[in-house]
Order: C-alpha cells, then sequence, then structure tokens
C-alpha cells in the first residue's frame, strides 16, 4: 500500500501548524478557480464598459458621411490606428518658418476682409476624414456653395478643371488645368488639386493657400491645418501616399451668404495660389 503523502507542515508544532496556510491539492484548486472567476469578472466589467465607447465612436466616425476612407467598419478601423499619428492644427508658426525660409510673403487675399469668426465649430477626432460635428452649412448654402465651386471652374478654364478628387472620394476636385506651367514643388503639390468641397455632409471645404493666406485664415478663425499635414498618407487612408503640405488647409463651412462669398475669396485664393496667377474670375 502506497505510504500517505506528507507535507512540512506535519512536522512543524500544532501552535504553527494553525498559523501557516496548507498547500494541499483541495487548496490549490481552489486558487486556481477564484484566479479564473476574478479574470472573467474583470474582462465582463472591461467589456461592459468600452462597448459602449468603442460603439459611439464608430457612430460618430459614420457621422462625418462618406469622405476619403471606406464609409464601414474597415474605414472606422484605419482612422482609429491613423489617430497617433494626428499633429497640432492651429499654429501658425509652420507658415511664419515658411516665409522666412522661402520669402514667401505673397497673399492672395490682400484687400479681402475675412469677417472674424466668433468661435471654431467642434470638429471630429478622427484624423481621417476631417469633419465638422457642429455649425454645418444650411441646405440652400450648401448647394450655392456647390453651385458657385463648379462656376468657378468653368470661368476659369485656362487655370481650372474639374475632376475627381485625389483625397476625397464621391466629389470632384479642382484641379490645375492641363498645360498651365508652375514652379516645380508648386506643381507636385497634391497632384495638381487645389480643394474640394464636403459636399455629402458639412459642406467644409479643404483648400491649398499661399502660406500668408494660411495665417490670415487661421488668425480670422476660419481654418485649420489636416490633422495629417507632413505626414505620409497611404492610400487605404485616401491619399495614394500623398504628403500633404502644411498649406493644405481645411475652411469651416459657411452659414450664410455672407459667408459662403468669403469662402468662395479662399478658395479664388487657393487657385491664383497654386496656378500663379493673378487672374482668377
Amino acid at each position: 500500500m502506497p505510504s500517505p503523502s506528507i507535507t512540512i507542515t506535519d512536522h512543524l508544532p500544532p501552535l504553527l501548524k494553525t498559523v501557516l496556510p496548507t498547500t494541499n491539492n483541495n487548496t490549490t484548486t481552489h486558487s486556481r478557480l477564484a484566479l479564473a472567476a476574478t479574470a472573467t469578472a474583470v474582462t465582463g466589467l472591461a467589456t461592459a464598459l468600452l462597448l459602449p465607447r468603442i460603439y459611439n465612436d464608430y457612430l460618430t466616425y459614420i457621422s462625418y458621411g462618406p469622405g476619403g476612407t471606406p464609409h464601414n467598419v474597415l474605414g472606422w478601423l484605419i482612422a482609429t490606428l491613423a489617430r497617433p499619428f494626428g499633429r497640432e492644427m492651429l499654429s501658425t508658426e509652420p507658415y511664419d518658418r515658411r516665409i522666412l525660409a522661402d520669402g514667401e510673403t505673397k497673399s492672395y487675399l490682400a484687400g479681402k476682409d475675412l469677417i472674424r469668426r466668433q468661435e471654431r465649430p467642434a470638429m471630429g477626432w478622427h484624423v481621417v476624414p476631417q469633419r465638422q460635428l457642429s455649425d454645418f452649412a444650411p441646405g440652400d448654402i450648401r448647394e450655392k456653395l456647390i453651385n458657385e465651386f463648379t462656376a468657378l471652374a468653368a470661368q476659369n478654364p485656362h487655370l481650372t478643371k474639374l475632376a475627381p478628387s485625389n483625397l476625397e472620394a464621391h466629389a470632384d476636385g479642382l484641379f490645375v488645368a492641363d498645360g498651365v506651367v508652375l514652379p516645380g514643388a508648386r506643381k507636385q503639390l497634391l497632384k495638381g488639386e487645389i480643394a474640394h468641397i464636403h459636399r455629402m455632409k458639412d459642406a467644409s471645404v479643404h483648400v491649398l493657400l499661399a502660406p500668408a493666406d494660411c495665417k490670415k485664415v487661421f488668425e480670422a478663425g476660419w481654418g485649420q491645418r489636416h490633422p495629417l499635414s507632413g505626414v505620409g498618407s497611404p492610400k487605404a487612408l485616401g491619399g495614394g501616399a500623398l504628403i500633404l503640405p502644411a498649406e493644405y488647409v481645411f475652411v469651416y463651412a459657411p452659414r450664410t451668404e455672407e459667408e459662403l462669398m468669403l469662402v468662395m475669396d479662399i478658395v479664388r485664393a487657393g487657385v491664383a495660389y497654386t496656378t500663379n496667377s493673378d487672374e482668377v474670375h
């Protein structure tokens, strides 16, 4: 017959046996069960706390409407993974440095009175697509903005053309027309794209501006940089491996006729800068 198992505590005085815990198989099993139950409870609690936040984050992404990333769970995952690469968007220091280094002091908004916006709209926290969460353009203003944008291309065929945007799915962009001779560096910016409207939701605008005009727009409270400015934008993010320059500016949606004219003045300044022309109709 096998001898009974003996533990070290069998040799201890009775008093110490009452103080030191035993380590038999039943105790080990109970400990493992307790650990498993604790881990299950913690996991369940974390899931209960995080799932609503994750779902709300996804709903916010979907609320932006179609953009450069897929308008589904895959697009949301891409936007979520891109968040750590987002950069500061409101400082005018990048333009001060550019003006100082390259001497690009010219403003194409010279003589234009930019009405100061009292407060900036709430912005989505995903880096793509860049969208407002408040202060959308009313329906009639959005339609007028789209019409003015289209008319601008028609009035300047020697400078611009409409074509599918490189960056904004479901929308045409305003591009430098074929045959326009530009300085090398400027010609490469966004593959010739000047501006596009986010017509499916807020009616905000992305536009390339001269450094001096970026400063004016920022200081008047009318715009900000893209959060991926200076970061290579992979094709999966809608950028086709483009580098978004600091001069790629998000202009807030107009809410009135007066603001509509202001936004179109900014777009015209973008056309003038990108085409290197003072003759924009």
